[in-house]
């Protein structure tokens, strides 16, 4: 995690990122296998964590989505152009933290300094350093100190743009600076500037510390921008250096869209599969190829654990409605269809399969994220639906607190607070009628008195007197002295 730097300066604060990605550089370099700054970000953005300052609690959960069982906490302060490092490690089961690793020196010398840390830090974890610490310091990277500033000011600034230029700024300095070579291939995926990504990447040469991860990222930007045949030469590569689920996943999306070579893409994705049981992205692939290779059942299968684990999934819900379409299974189709809509409303036209869509999904990282939240049942992924619905009608966007509370209606139909909201919502929009068909759904959930009592005043503004004061009727027989329900009574229905 890049380390504090309390009230430093806002133009110091490159130190702390910089020093979260030499460190584990330095690490790997050690022996001691460590994840990516890119990743940790990945993580914090799957948990919905923003970049802020945050807890030990919240960086224990991020470490636990990343299957890290250990973390990396700390501080620095910079005075004049001395720079300290005081990092210490926390023990993600027990909570616990070790005594503090510190060093010091100029700022000019700060991957030593770190290279001096991860030294020490790999001796204190499981896996020992396979170099004598002299031969490690002396393999470390030593880019010059002008071109280190700019790659950790540029992993520190806040927008895309300022990103690429400051760590393009650091390989004009150094172009030989791998690591800031990789970082900016990242940025240029994100920016989708896929054949500027490609590019840069392949300017990472083979057999070096960053070449895996460039061909990874080459085989992404490839993917991303239709270069079937081409991500699956540099992915067969890579599967048969290391056959690891994210790879074996990418490249069995450009066997899918490329057609070469006698592999079939749903056996490349069931071996990804068989290795990451708990992805849902791998699933979803395997079922979205499975559609594509007529096999509509296996393709209906795997999307039910799917939707299992991530309810919400509005792509996984419009390909199972496709699959079970497919299969000839047309009742259970038009059912899933509704929660198709509920997701997202946007998909009304798309109700006739359209495989030459780019659903599947690339992965981008070959670290795959553990977000457990298999765990939440429909009705309590429907409770958060509706915590999110308040917050927004609170803020003024009532589309948006309208489009959650439908969501979760698919998901909790017989919740009566969920229809009383939606009632409630509708009836603020201008959509009576729909106020009224929820109000009713309401009531069939559960008797109120207070409900009947807002569906009559609802009834009686919508010109529907006689229906109101039925409603009215139904108030007092169990609330005898209401007098809102009384003056209900009084309006006389129309001839």
């Amino acid at each position: 995690v890049p380390p504090d730097g309390g009230e430093a300066a806002a133009d110091a604060a490159w130190v702390g990122e910089l020093v979260a990605e030499a460190l584990r550089a330095a690490l790997e370099l050690a022996g001691t296998p460590a994840l990516e700054s890119a990743d940790r970000l990945r993580a914090q953005a799957a948990l919905e964590i923003p970049r802020a300052p945050l807890t030990r609690a919240t960086f224990i959960r991020i470490g636990e989505a990343l299957g890290a069982d250990r973390l990396v906490l700390g501080s620095y302060s910079l005075t004049g152009s001395r720079l300290s490092l005081s990092l210490r490690l926390l023990d993600a089961e027990r909570g616990s933290l070790s005594a503090p690793f510190v060093v010091s020196g100029p700022q000019e010398q700060i991957l030593s300094l770190v290279g001096r840390l991860a030294w020490d830090l790999a001796l204190a974890s499981s896996t020992q350093p396979h170099l004598t610490r002299e031969a490690f310091l002396a393999v470390l990277p030593a880019p010059p100190f002008p071109a280190v500033k700019a790659f950790g000011q540029g992993l520190a600034a806040r927008d895309l743009a300022s990103r690429k230029r400051l760590i393009r700024s650091a390989l004009a300095l150094d172009p030989d600076y791998q690591a800031a070579r990789l970082a900016l291939g990242r940025l240029e995926i994100e920016a989708r500037d896929f054949q500027a990504a490609y590019d840069t990447l392949g300017r990472i040469p083979e057999g070096t510390a960053k070449s895996r991860s460039a061909r990874f990222l080459q085989v992404v930007a490839m993917l991303e921008s239709g270069r079937w045949r081409d991500a699956a030469a540099i992915g067969a590569r890579l599967i048969a250096q290391q056959p690891t689920p994210a790879a074996l996943s990418n490249h069995a999306l450009a066997l899918l869209r490329g057609g070469t070579g006698e592999l079939k893409a749903s056996d490349v994705l069931r071996k990804a599969l068989e290795l990451s049981p708990t992805t849902s992205d791998i699933a979803f692939n395997l079922a979205w190829v499975l559609l594509s290779e007529g096999n509509p059942e296996g393709a209906i299968f795997h999307l039910r654990a799917v939707i299992r684990e991530e309810p919400l999934d509005a792509h996984a819900r419009l390909v199972l409605a496709w699959a079970l379409g497919k299969a000839g299974r047309v009742s259970e189709a038009q059912q899933e269809w509704k929660g198709v809509l509920a997701m997202n409303p946007s998909y009304e036209s798309l109700t006739n399969p359209d495989l030459s869509r780019r659903l599947e999904r690339v992965l981008a990282s070959e670290r795959l994220l553990v977000v457990d939240r298999g765990t939440r049942s429909e009705a309590e992924v429907a409770a958060g639906l509706i915590g999110r619905a308040e917050k927004l009608s609170a803020s003024g966007d009532a589309g948006g607190s309208l489009r959650e509370l439908t969501r979760a209606a698919y998901l909790d139909p017989y919740a009566p607070r969920i229809h009383l909201l939606l009632a409630r919502a509708h009836r603020r929009g201008g959509d009576k009628e729909k106020a009224v068909n929820e109000y009713r759904m309401t009531l069939w959930s559960r008797e109120d008195p207070a409900v009947r009592l807002e569906l009559a005043q609802l009834l009686q503004e919508t010109g529907r007197a006689a229906e109101a004061q039925a409603e009215a009727r139904r108030v007092l027989q169990v609330d005898p002295g209401n007098e809102f329900a009384r003056k209900l009574l009084l309006t006389a229905p129309p001839k």
